[in-house]
């Protein structure tokens, strides 16, 4: 059985949201506590408008200045959304500033409906054409990770006998997680998402077959340890059949979720909720937020997050669903996780 990660998110966006309660400088120092209580990673967020915060690469680039171990990752980056030949030579530097600890979690995005639409006017590419942009990014980066020279003509991008002229360090590159997937709520305009529809209203979907084609792991949230175990069966036939990939003990699944920890249950999900819905600037229902948000005393808390790994979950990402990040990663490292089943 491969031992459980655990990764932290060292939040970018609530160092905006909270100013001086969490700042820029908390969220370096909270990076540091987190190398120090020996967690595997720490993460850092993405978005131009629609929940706007300090940017991920730069911010990669302190936190690897200020630790030694810990490995770090986007979680998740919009790669349609810049040029894919600088994002390649910048996501090497920050490898090699790193000593080789990057990992790249990469996604769509989602968000206000209204702002997610001005992100795309601002780079140019029509919304409807962002699966097409995101994949031919991911594929002009890996390859320009890979290979000496690189051409590749797509509807989108497109580069002619280009090189990064240096390599990352971890070899044969950083490892490329895809996050698909996602809980439809039952009424629109609720919970983080903007892929609403009535059609799949109350239910769990996501594009399975970009995961299974490109992807060295898989990152979800707002999925129960049931639907997880049926989406990494689909995700596994789908990369065997259709490509000849075998997705071994190696292939990453990622979970993400929300914590609040506190000795009564139901302040700890209030204060969640409060969270939640500050930092993505919409409402939460009920059903999203039981199944995004774990919450209340440690053994509550434990019991939950033991359920998904019962399901075949390897690695959990735990966002502090508190203005007191530091204390709740403090509560999660000294009185959860001691109750996990790590090995």
């Amino acid at each position: 059985m491969t031992p459980l990660k655990i990764g932290i998110a060292v939040n970018n966006r609530a160092a905006v949201v909270l100013g001086e309660r969490y700042s820029l400088e908390k969220l370096l120092d909270l990076a540091v506590l987190a190398e120090e209580l020996e967690f595997d990673y720490v993460t850092v967020g993405d978005s131009i408008l629609a929940k706007p915060r300090y940017m991920p690469l730069p911010v990669l680039c302190g936190i690897a200045a200020r630790t030694r171990r810990i490995e770090l990752m986007s979680f998740i980056l919009q790669p349609h959304l810049r040029n894919p030949v600088m994002l390649a030579k910048d996501w090497t530097t920050l490898d090699v500033l790193s000593g080789g600890r990057s990992a790249f979690g990469v996604g769509l995005g989602t968000g206000e409906p209204g702002l997610v639409e001005q992100e795309y006017e601002l780079v140019g590419i029509p919304k409807a054409r962002r699966g097409k942009a995101f994949e031919e990014a991911i594929t002009i980066v890996k390859r320009l990770w890979t290979e000496e020279r690189v051409t590749y003509e797509g509807s989108i991008f497109s580069v002619r006998d280009v090189s990064v002229g240096f390599e990352p360090l971890r070899r044969p590159h950083p490892p490329l997680l895809i996050a698909a997937g996602g809980f439809v709520p039952k009424q629109a305009g609720f919970g983080p998402n903007d892929f609403f529809s009535e059609a799949r209203a109350g239910t769990f979907w996501g594009p399975w077959e970009r995961v299974a084609r490109l992807a060295d792991g898989w990152i979800t949230g707002t999925i129960t340890p049931a639907e997880f175990g049926e989406a990494l069966k689909t995700i596994r036939l789908i990369a065997r059949e259709r490509y000849g990939r075998t997705l071994g003990p190696d292939f990453g699944t990622i979970v993400n979720l929300w914590i609040t920890i506190g000795p009564d249950e139901a302040e700890a999900r209030w204060r969640g909720i409060s969270m939640l819905e500050r930092y993505h600037g919409r409402p939460f229902d009920a059903e999203t937020v039981d199944r995004w948000l774990v919450y209340g005393p440690p053994q509550r808390c434990a019991d939950r997050i033991t359920e998904f790994v019962a399901a075949g979950v390897n690695s959990l990402k735990f966002t502090m669903a508190d203005e007191d990040q530091i204390g709740q990663m403090r509560l999660f490292a000294e009185q959860v996780r001691p109750l996990l089943p790590m090995d």
